[in-house]
């Protein structure tokens, strides 16, 4: 399982908390309101910029995010992106159905589809129609005796191993890049990062106008 995590810098509000010294409740309530703001902005960023690179949907980027709000008692966020290695089966991939020829796959979309040497595409056995019913699988070398299947049960009719069980090579999906990996790209994840960081500046700074144009008003009033 891997793990990315885009998290807020708080030197901003560290400048903030020393140069409006003595309203320490106000940066704070200020500072809670640009974090919870910033971190829906970071989560609808990474949904935009990771599709843009790679040719994946938005909604398996937006799966595997979590958003981490701040609290009263903990002005901390961040979002985190949480999954495993995916399958050909999430991206763009030729021919759709078992053929024999070259499997053809895009993962970054500045790339374009590229080759498979060791991919064939087969069935799943997913029966539901909202699962995927082919992917690209590889062989891993193990032979077993089906269990399942088509040849479960089944024996050799000709030749030295007549009468013995059929014996399969074993198969499994080829995996590539986690969601994780492609945030945390270099290219991604500065793009990210700086466009997290400008937004809690951004919201700061409206906040903190915000609440003490409303203590100057409350002042002149009384």
């Amino acid at each position: 399982m891997d793990y990315g995590i885009i998290t807020i810098d708080t030197r901003e509000i560290e400048r903030l908390t020393k140069e409006l010294k003595g309203f320490e409740k106000e940066v704070a309530e200020a500072t809670y309101h640009a974090l919870n703001r910033t971190v829906d902005f970071t989560y609808t960023q990474i949904g935009k910029l990771v599709p843009k690179s790679y040719a994946i949907k938005k909604n398996d980027v937006l799966s595997t995010l979590k958003k981490n709000k701040p609290s009263s008692s903990s002005l901390e966020a961040s979002v985190t992106s949480t999954g495993r290695r995916l399958s050909f089966a999430h991206f763009p991939f030729t021919p759709k159905t078992p053929r024999r020829q070259t499997v053809m796959v895009q993962i970054k979309r500045s790339k374009g589809k590229m080759a498979s040497k060791k991919g064939f595409v087969a069935p799943t056995g997913a029966k539901d129609p909202d699962k995927i019913p082919f992917n690209v699988f590889k062989r891993i070398g193990k032979i077993v005796v089906p269990e399942k299947g088509r040849y479960a049960g089944k024996v050799y009719k000709r030749g030295p191993k007549k009468g013995q069980p059929y014996r399969r090579e074993m198969i499994a999906p080829i995996r590539t890049l986690s969601v994780p990996q492609m945030i945390t790209n270099e290219k991604v994840g500065e793009q990210v990062q700086q466009l997290a960081q400008d937004k809690l500046e951004e919201r700061l700074n409206h906040e903190i106008i915000r609440i003490m144009t409303s203590i100057d008003k409350n002042i002149r009033r009384g």
